[in-house]
C-alpha cells in the first residue's frame, strides 16, 4: 500500500501518483470540462466623468489651496473652475414639478419681464410653456415660496440624486406656479416659442416683454403666428395673420427672431419665409420640397441657417435679394449627399432643388433629418446640429471640406423625435434628452460625455437655460443658472 500524499492519489494500474485537482489523465472528460469557460464580460465604459477620472471636488479644492487656479489633474495642468464645473455636470441635481404634465413638452422658454401692476413697474421671471395639445401656459417663477391668488403651486420634488429614507428633502432652487387655465388653447401643437428682441445687460437694455408663438397646423388648416405681450398683468395675445406670398395653409415647424425684433424667420413645409412682425407681410427666402425643421438667425441678422428634413443644412444670405416685393429666387440643383457617424461622405445618384441665395458648395449634410441647430455666440463660425438618427456634431463653417464635423458627441439616442438640445450660457456644456428617456451632458470642447441619467419616464424633448450669463452677473435678483427640461411627464429643473 503506497503512502498517501496530500493533494495526490495513487493509480494502481499506472503505478503512479496523480494530482487530485484538474482532469485525470486517461479519464473521460465531462461535458462541463469540454466547455471552455467564457471570459468575464468587459465592464461597461463609465459614463460619469467624475467616476471615470476619479476626481472629487474636495480634492480639487485642496489642490487649489496648494497650487492656485492652475492645478494638476491626471498628470496634466488644468483650470480649477473648469474642473469644478465638470464635476458638477457629472452629478446634476434635478427637481420634478408637480401639476406640470402635458404643458411643456414641445416648447419652453424662460425670461424676465417688466410688468405694469397696480403698484408700478415690477420685474418678474416667467416660464412660457407650449404643449403638443396646443396649450400655451405662462408660469410664474420665483426663488421664494409665496402665496398667489388664482394660481396652482407646482410642488418641487427632488429626483436626483436619489433620496435616502432618513435624509431630508433638499430645498428647491426655484418655485413655479401655473394659472388655473392656459392663456391659449390652439387647434394644433405649439411648435416654437421665441423671444422678440434680445436683452443685453452690458448695454442696460430693458428686459424682453414680447414673445413669438407659432403653432404647427392641422389637417386643412395651416399654422398660426401669435405675439404674446406680457407687459401688463393681463397677458395679451395677438394673432398675426400671414400676408404676402407666404401660404396661410403651410405647416410651421419652427421660428426665430432677429436681434432687433423686427422680423421673424419661420420654417415651413414649403421652405423658409421672412415675416414682418408688425404688419404680418412676408415672403419666402428659401423654397424647398423638403420641410425646414429648424432654423436660426446668424448674429449679424443677414444670414439664416436652415436645417431640412432631408438632412441638408443651408445658409441663406438675406442681403443680396432684389428690391422687388416678391423676387424670383435663384434655382440650385444640389447633389444629395449623406454623411455617416464615422465622418465618411457618400454621394447618391439623385438631386434635390433649392431656391434661394445660397452657396451650394457650403451645404452641410447630416445623416438624417435635422432636428436642431444652434450657433455658438462666442464664435458664430461654429454651428452645432443634431439629426434624427442620434448624431450630434459641431461644424466649423470656415472649413473647405464640408460635412466633416470638428467634434462629435457620442451617446445620444434618437430615431424619430424632434428633440431640441440646449447649450449653457457659458458654452461649455451641451445637454439633450434622448428617445431612451435619458438626459445626457457633454463637454462642448472635448466631446466627453459628462453624465447620463434617467429621471423621466418620457422623452425630455426641450431644453432651455434660465438666463444669459451676463444677465446673471449684472442682476442681483437674477434667476439661477440651471436648465429647464420639458417632457410629457413633467417640467424639470436641473442644476
Amino acid at each position: 500500500m503506497k503512502p498517501e500524499l496530500p493533494g495526490f492519489y495513487y493509480d494502481e494500474e499506472k503505478n503512479r501518483y496523480f494530482p487530485i485537482k484538474g482532469p485525470i489523465p486517461g479519464a473521460k472528460s465531462s461535458s462541463s470540462s469540454r466547455t471552455k469557460q467564457k471570459p468575464d464580460p468587459k465592464p461597461e465604459q463609465e459614463t460619469n466623468y467624475q467616476k471615470r477620472t476619479k476626481i472629487k471636488a474636495l480634492k480639487l479644492v485642496y489642490s487649489r489651496e496648494l497650487n492656485g487656479n492652475v492645478i494638476p489633474v491626471n498628470k496634466k495642468m488644468s483650470n480649477f473652475k473648469d474642473e469644478i464645473q465638470k464635476t458638477q455636470a457629472s452629478y446634476p441635481v434635478v427637481w420634478r414639478y408637480g401639476s406640470t404634465e402635458d404643458i411643456g413638452d414641445t416648447a419652453l422658454k424662460q425670461f424676465q419681464v417688466d410688468v405694469q401692476t397696480s403698484v408700478g413697474l415690477t420685474r418678474k421671471n416667467i416660464l412660457v410653456a407650449g404643449s403638443a395639445g396646443g396649450c400655451l401656459s405662462i408660469l410664474r417663477v420665483s426663488k421664494d415660496r409665496q402665496v398667489y391668488d388664482g394660481v396652482i403651486e407646482c410642488d418641487p420634488v427632488s429626483v436626483l440624486p436619489r433620496k435616502e429614507n432618513d435624509t431630508e428633502e433638499p430645498e428647491a432652487p426655484e418655485y413655479i406656479w401655473k394659472p388655473a387655465q392656459p392663456c391659449l388653447v390652439a387647434l394644433s401643437t405649439i411648435s416654437s416659442i421665441e423671444l422678440i428682441g434680445r436683452f443685453d445687460a452690458s448695454e442696460n437694455s430693458h428686459p424682453v416683454n414680447r414673445a413669438l408663438i407659432t403653432t404647427l397646423g392641422s389637417t386643412g388648416r395651416g399654422g398660426s403666428i401669435f405675439i404674446l405681450n406680457v407687459a401688463e398683468e393681463v397677458n395679451i395675445l395677438i394673432t398675426r395673420s400671414l400676408q404676402g406670398n407666404v401660404s396661410s395653409e403651410c405647416t410651421i415647424w419652427t421660428a426665430d427672431c432677429n436681434i432687433s425684433g423686427s422680423h421673424a424667420a419661420i420654417g415651413t413645409d414649403l421652405g423658409a419665409a421672412l415675416v414682418d412682425l408688425e404688419t404680418g407681410k412676408g415672403s419666402y427666402f428659401l423654397r424647398s420640397k423638403s420641410d425646414v425643421f429648424t432654423l436660426q438667425f446668424h448674429q449679424s441678422g443677414n444670414i439664416v441657417h436652415c436645417g431640412l428634413r432631408n438632412g441638408a443644412i443651408v445658409s441663406v444670405d438675406l442681403r443680396e435679394r432684389p428690391g422687388r416685393p416678391f423676387p424670383r429666387l435663384t434655382r440650385h440643383q444640389i447633389r444629395y449627399q449623406s454623411s455617416s457617424k464615422t465622418g465618411q461622405t457618400t454621394t447618391k445618384k439623385q438631386w434635390f432643388e433649392l431656391q434661394g441665395n445660397i452657396n451650394p458648395s457650403h451645404v452641410i449634410y447630416m445623416p438624417s433629418s435635422v432636428t436642431c441647430l444652434k450657433t455658438l455666440k462666442t464664435s458664430d463660425q461654429y454651428l452645432m446640429a443634431s439629426s434624427m438618427d442620434g448624431t450630434i456634431k459641431l461644424y466649423d463653417q470656415r472649413m473647405v471640406k464640408r460635412g466633416v464635423g470638428v467634434q462629435t458627441y457620442e451617446g445620444h439616442v434618437n430615431s424619430h423625435t424632434r428633440i431640441e438640445f440646449g447649450i449653457d450660457p457659458s458654452e461649455r456644456f451641451l445637454m439633450s434628452g434622448g428617445d431612451d428617456c435619458y438626459t445626457r451632458i457633454w463637454s462642448i470642447k472635448s466631446g466627453q460625455l459628462m453624465s447620463e441619467n434617467k429621471f423621466s419616464n418620457s422623452v425630455p424633448s426641450v431644453v432651455c437655460w434660465s438666463a444669459d450669463e451676463r444677465q446673471r452677473d449684472h442682476q442681483k435678483d437674477s434667476i439661477s443658472h440651471g436648465a429647464w427640461l420639458g417632457s410629457r411627464e413633467a417640467i424639470f429643473n436641473l442644476l
